[in-house]
């Protein structure tokens, strides 16, 4: 994670817009990405080809770098590819890590580099994922539009198994970089699930950090502080678990406890 000085939260980001008939419109294309980002793509899509060869089938690219909203030294590219191979085939199957060391230091503005390959039978659980993204290498699949409500709700019905996460890392000896990997991580989900519960009321749909906490903020303007501290915290992470741990035990129980209110809760080994 890059070394930088404090980001100063702004309004940032978008929500989606929707067409005549209500469905999402996907904000991510080609002509969106800036020149800057276009390299390092490119390398992305070369270590999924090198690691997969022939059984690579689709890359794609999301977030800010897709809708060409991205920052320099913020903003993080998050990938995935689907590949012909089993879940099982794929456990354990990390894309080379020596190769994404050598791409992130090549490319200091990009705050992280998330990578992972799927069988291609996760497609139809991944129609959500796919109406927000980019197809950046081989042929864009055929995917059913949505509208906004429950069915779009990601992390709200799997919150608990965060938790779950969580008292593992607590327990585990990290170095400081990677103790803001998680935090930053944490405080994603948290502001994520905040707006989620919010999706039916506002009518609006959102992934970007502000607008989630924007949105949050004006139905639950009580737990203002709260989730603007989380947001701080995502946009400059700390390393100190017990920073963590209290908003966890404060936040993060209170969204445990609403989330029921409006999702079906799931658990996900």
């Amino acid at each position: 994670m890059n070394t930088k000085n404090k980001i100063e939260i702004q309004p940032k980001g978008s929500y989606f817009q929707t067409d005549e008939n209500g469905f999402l419109i996907n904000p991510a294309s080609t002509e969106k990405i800036q020149d800057k980002w276009k390299p390092l793509i490119d390398d992305i899509v070369e270590i999924y080809k090198t690691k997969y060869g022939e059984k690579l089938k689709n890359v794609y690219v999301r977030g800010s770098v897709a809708k060409g909203e991205a920052v320099e030294g913020v903003s993080d590219i998050d990938t995935f590819a689907y590949v012909v191979l089993s879940k099982e085939e794929l456990k354990d199957n990390n894309t080379n890590r020596d190769m994404r060391k050598h791409i992130e230091e090549k490319y200091d503005f990009v705050e992280d580099i998330e990578m992972g390959a799927f069988p291609l039978s996760d497609i139809p659980d991944d129609y959500i994922i796919l109406n927000q993204s980019l197809c950046v290498y081989g042929e864009t699949i055929s995917i059913p539009k949505l509208k906004i409500g429950k069915e779009l709700a990601i992390h709200s019905p799997t919150f608990n198994n965060r938790f779950k996460w969580f008292e593992k890392f607590l327990q585990k000896d990290e170095s400081e970089e990677e103790n803001k990997k998680g935090c930053v991580w944490l405080m994603k989900g948290l502001l994520r699930v905040g707006f989620e519960l919010t999706m039916e009321r506002s009518q609006k749909y959102t992934r970007d950090l502000y607008r989630c906490y924007e949105t949050f903020a004006e139905y639950y303007p009580e737990k203002e502080p709260e989730m603007r501290e989380v947001l701080d915290l995502a946009l400059n992470p700390t390393a100190d678990k017990e920073k963590m741990k209290q908003i966890m035990e404060n936040l993060g129980e209170w969204l445990l406890a609403e989330i029921p209110k409006h999702f079906e809760v799931k658990n996900v080994k």
